[in-house]
């Protein structure tokens, strides 16, 4: 059962008077106070996209990042909280956990309008953002009443599998006065979804070749055979992450990526993604000037193969390729490669890197 509570004004005869629980006029107040002040859920969090559409065509009211660098999906919902919401937040949850730097970039910069995901986290954390983000992600489901079915699914997700996943619950209170009072409870006390998501350990698998392989199309096998042969022969060093892989260049023990490659399964599909401006990307690490770095789009661009996606650039497989195609992607390859060695890296980059789809 969701917790009561109750609230007394002490008056200056030092007597109590009981602040009676209000209806909220509009609902939406609820959603529109958290909007403009995400600090009432937590001062832990910065807002980096709203309704945020999934690959499956929903959308996720507000995706927030942590001091940690994890995702935070926040669901509003009006009135009382049905079952399907829990599962709405799980499936939003199935998205957000394949999202890689350069995504989570993407979606920022769209929100943040103009301003880049690393100074808006410097500016509200006083901090960078981490090298590696989204390592782990939370669902929280924000209403002005949690049904009982509700509350119970996410205890027992929370306390038997270690989801992190809570329930927030925002009263009104209305004294006679006219004064009026909002009361934040939650679901599961916060430090105690953090103790059960620590013992349940929840950590982000990386995948391999061979799992990598088992779940790519016919196209995808003949096409990605073909980007890692490159790569060997090349000594491009290959970095597997949850779904996929970054192709990087190796300069004097820093890896750079300069592609991305992701299967069926993953948020974009089947297909490869560049790595020139965003997050972790060329420009970050790079000394390559910014007029070379849109050379090297246009260059890409003029392959036929790649689309835009947002900062960046996708190309999807989904057809068979050419000798012609091949000899386009991977000659842009060879020189994106080549202006990262001439180049080289700026001088705060001095750590191996480990990005990868």
């Amino acid at each position: 059962m969701a917790e009561e509570v109750r609230i007394w004004q002490v008056d200056k005869a030092d007597a109590l008077t009981e602040i009676k629980r209000s209806r909220l006029d509009r609902e939406e107040r609820i959603e529109r106070w958290i909007s403009s002040d995400i600090s009432l859920l937590s001062p832990d969090l910065l807002i980096i996209g709203e309704q945020v559409e999934t690959a499956s065509g929903g959308r996720i009211d507000l995706l927030c990042i942590n001091r940690s660098g994890n995702l935070v999906i926040v669901e509003l919902k009006r009135d009382k909280t049905p079952r399907d919401v829990t599962a709405q937040a799980l499936d939003y949850a199935s998205w957000v956990k394949d999202l890689d730097a350069e995504s989570i970039g993407t979606i920022a910069a769209e929100y943040l309008k103009g301003e880049t995901l690393e100074a808006a986290f410097q500016s509200k954390f006083g901090s960078e953002l981490p090298e590696v983000i989204n390592e782990h992600h939370a669902m929280v489901v924000v209403a002005s009443e949690i049904d009982d079915s509700t509350e119970r699914i996410i205890r027992y997700l929370s306390e038997t599998h270690g989801v992190d996943i809570n329930a927030v619950r925002f009263q009104f209170f209305q004294a006679q006065d006219g004064r009026e009072f909002l009361v934040r409870t939650f679901t599961v006390a916060p430090q105690v979804v953090e103790q059960n998501t620590k013992r349940g350990g929840s950590k982000r698998t990386v995948t391999n070749e061979t799992d990598f392989f088992a779940s790519l199309d016919d196209n995808g096998k003949v096409i990605f055979k073909q980007i890692l042969e490159f790569a060997r022969a090349n000594g491009m060093p290959l970095h597997w992450g949850a779904k996929g892989f970054s192709l990087n260049v190796d300069l004097r023990g820093t890896h750079v990526a300069i592609l991305y490659g992701y299967p069926p399964h993953s948020a974009f599909k089947q297909s490869v993604y560049t790595a020139l401006v965003g997050q972790g990307g060329l420009k970050m690490k790079t000394r390559i000037p910014e007029d070379e770095l849109r050379t090297l789009r246009s260059k890409a661009e003029a392959t036929g193969l790649f689309r835009p996606a947002g900062r960046e650039l996708w190309c999807p497989i989904d057809r068979t390729f050419s000798d012609t195609d091949f000899g386009k992607l991977l000659g842009w390859c060879e020189e994106v490669a080549g202006a990262v060695a001439k180049y080289g890296l700026k001088e705060q980059v001095s750590i191996p890197a480990s990005e990868s789809g």
